[in-house]
């Protein structure tokens, strides 16, 4: 009989350990992915030769184990240059303001990076430039455009010119639209993050708008809507200005 019971426990004290091995629970590794609280790739940055640049990145929690941190480092700043945090961690999704700081920084356009780390996967990098332009990001816009628009009634191109306002971060875009010279559109510029926007105005030659919208050094991308136009009826549209 002690055999018999032996060789019971001995079969029970097995087969529990292979119910274990058969249910142990194995831990995938998290996919995540980086870009822009727009949702966007991450991508070149304009930042004010004296002030602060905002960068919001936003990492998002694809698949995997959902609890392990994800770690953003930025690297490859020049010395005149700084970013707070420039590390980060946090378990996706979240988003993070990286906030960089210049004094009198010199005008160029550097590589940086922002290195994603996690356990068990391979480091991810993401590569962009920074350039250092104007503080009155207003002045790399003053200047004749090349204009391509799309818009909801037809598709055309025409030129358009950038005129100080003597007020910082604002610009006046002259023949806004295509729609003649006597449209002047006031525009307000956010060199914190590279955007702006077109309160709603009468531009002139019949023509009431608003917009937002996005610039570079040299460029800017601009979505409008206009409640009446020289032909007088609306549109809405997309406007691409290029140096």
């Amino acid at each position: 009989m002690k055999k018999i019971g032996l060789f019971l426990i001995t079969l029970f004290v097995t087969f529990g350990i292979a119910v274990v091995s058969c249910t142990k629970t194995v831990k995938i590794p998290i996919s995540f992915s980086v870009v822009t609280n727009h949702q966007d790739k991450v991508t070149d940055i304009y930042v004010p030769d004296h002030g602060t640049y905002d960068m919001q990145i936003m990492v998002k929690f694809l698949s995997g184990y959902a609890s392990d941190n994800v770690t953003l480092k930025v690297v490859g700043l020049p010395a005149d240059i700084t970013v707070s945090p420039d590390t980060f961690s946090a378990v996706p999704t979240y988003v993070e303001d990286f906030v960089f700081t210049t004094t009198n920084a010199a005008h160029a356009t550097y590589p940086v990076a922002i290195i994603a780390t996690a356990p068990g996967v391979a480091a991810q990098t993401y590569n962009f430039n920074l350039t250092v332009i104007s503080a009155d990001c207003a002045a790399n816009l003053w200047g004749a455009f090349s204009v391509h628009n799309a818009c909801a009634a037809l598709n055309y191109n025409y030129t358009a010119t950038g005129v100080a306002t003597g007020t910082t971060n604002t610009l006046t875009i002259n023949n806004f639209g295509g729609y003649g010279a006597g449209v002047n559109a006031q525009v307000i510029l956010n060199c914190d993050n590279d955007s702006l926007t077109i309160p709603n105005q009468n531009m002139g030659n019949g023509v009431v708008a608003q917009g937002y919208g996005v610039f570079t050094a040299n460029s800017m991308t601009i979505w409008y809507s206009a409640s009446s136009t020289p032909t007088g009826g609306p549109d809405n549209c997309s406007a691409t200005f290029t140096r």
